[in-house]
């Protein structure tokens, strides 16, 4: 009897246990919201560029917001790699004002599209960024109220080795609405090669991620 009680009492007190910790992980993260959550991702599709002079790489991003409440951004993950690539390393992010277009390319210098009337401007700080409910225009095709981005996201990232490519296959970024968390992911494909890459490789690396 003593055997089966202590049995009994080591469930009970581990079943405790994980609704403790279900209760902690609550209070502080808030409920997690199911899929994207009310934000919605420009995609710049499946781009390559070739980074000759190994400059930085930048990622930028249009965010929507279907909502109704600001969205408070915590920061975001690039998910890549994969089929013998490697994925990008982030070295910093943040948030910008944009006009709806995405891009892959250079931060700075000719062909950036971080720079005054390009795709986005300005540089705001990404941890506490909130992305209020966007803004509707008319459609001139359909004739049909839509939302437009008015911020993006820009991920600078370090630029792939001489011959070598990385790939990226998404965006995950990590924010919430009120108490509740999401992580939405924009599905963006890309690659950028180093110098040396033939336009053979580029290509590939870019085949890659198109699946």
């Amino acid at each position: 009897m003593t055997l089966r009680f202590d049995r009994r009492l080591s469930r009970l007190l581990a079943g405790i246990v994980v609704v403790l910790l279900a209760v902690g992980a609550f209070l502080a993260r808030g409920p997690i919201g199911l899929g994207n959550g009310p934000l919605f991702f420009v995609s710049f599709s499946i781009s390559g560029w070739p980074d000759v002079h190994g400059v930085p790489a930048g990622l930028i991003v249009p965010v929507i917001n279907r909502g109704r409440a600001a969205a408070v951004v915590s920061g975001i993950t690039l998910v890549g790699g994969g089929n013998g690539y490697p994925a990008p390393r982030l070295i910093t992010a943040y948030g910008a004002h944009d006009v709806g277009c995405s891009a892959i390319g250079p931060l700075t210098g000719p062909g950036s599209d971080a720079r005054p009337g390009g795709c986005a401007t300005g540089h705001l700080a990404l941890a506490g960024l909130a992305i209020p409910p966007s803004r509707k225009v008319l459609d001139r095709v359909t004739g049909d109220l839509v939302a437009v981005s008015s911020l993006g996201l820009v991920a600078e990232a370090d630029p792939p080795a001489p011959g070598h490519c990385w790939t990226v296959k998404a965006v995950a970024v990590h924010y919430r609405v009120g108490i509740r968390h999401y992580t939405a992911t924009a599905p963006e494909a890309g690659a950028v090669c180093g110098s040396g890459v033939s336009s053979t490789d580029m290509e590939a690396a870019m085949n890659s991620v198109s699946g």
